[in-house]
């Protein structure tokens, strides 16, 4: 299946549906965030057609960055490599087989295994975050698939920005959009063989159990407190929404509460 556009497989801009006065970025701005699949997976004239400079922001494993080709044109890139999951957060070959097949069995959701990296690796996420809000120019946030650490993540920015929780899972779906042109493109990996022939749809149940377990705990805001000031986080939460575009006023979504 070809990709739904000329750009990166998953790339597009973070939107944040905002008033008509507020302070977000114009079209084009030099410092908008964006997300994707990862860069490594894009061919020469797709990532000639993102705008630049552009900085990407890598949530893979070295084990993951190991296997990219050695001709990727997104060598040429500026990169932060950031492994977002790691530690004993990170999954051992044996874990991985076991989380993978009960994703595959239905005895384990996505949501849940996001909210598992949250528990596990809040001091990640929250140095994620403010190392995003440190990059200057625009940014590209991009794990292997751009599905699950760059939904996490960017969902959890989208919350602390004070994005509407609709919008956040509409967000989320849009990765179905290009799901399968990312994921035709991965390289040969454990977990590839693990879930071959899964259905990765993204479903709107997943996100929505991830936006409950942060408003129990305060939201984004609350989550993130346990590691950075409050007047720090006020500071970074400013600084990302002024470069977030806003969303379309018509932009629509078909929400999935279950694979098609």
């Amino acid at each position: 299946m070809p990709p739904a556009t000329d750009l990166p497989p998953n790339w597009r801009p973070v939107r944040f549906a905002a008033p008509a006065d507020a302070h977000t970025a114009p079209p084009d701005a030099p410092d908008t965030l964006y997300r994707a699949a990862a860069l490594s997976l894009a061919t020469h004239d797709e990532l000639a057609a993102c705008p630049h400079p552009l900085t990407w922001f890598d949530l893979r494993t070295d084990e993951e960055r190991a296997l990219d080709r050695a001709d990727s044109p997104a060598k040429d890139l500026p990169v932060v490599p950031f492994p977002l999951v790691r530690g004993s957060a990170a999954l051992s070959r044996d874990e991985m087989a076991r989380v993978f097949g009960a994703l595959v069995s239905g005895e384990l959701s996505f949501g849940e295994l996001y909210i598992r990296m949250l528990i596990e690796s809040t001091e990640r996420f929250a140095a994620a975050v403010q190392a995003v809000a440190a990059i200057e120019g625009r940014v590209a946030i991009a794990c292997q698939g751009g599905r699950d650490r760059t939904g996490v993540l960017v969902a959890l920015i989208l919350d602390l920005v004070g994005a509407d929780r609709r919008l956040i899972v509409e967000d989320y779906l849009r990765t179905n959009d290009d799901q399968e042109t990312a994921d035709g493109r991965q390289p040969d990996s454990e977990g590839e063989r693990l879930l071959a022939g899964y259905d990765m749809t993204c479903l709107a149940s997943d996100m929505e159990q991830v936006l409950d377990f942060l408003r129990a705990r305060g939201g984004s805001r609350g989550y993130l407190s346990a590691y950075i000031a409050p007047d720090r986080l006020d500071r970074i939460a400013a600084d990302l929404r002024a470069r977030i575009l806003p969303a379309p006023a018509d932009e629509t979504f078909a929400a999935k509460d279950a694979p098609s």
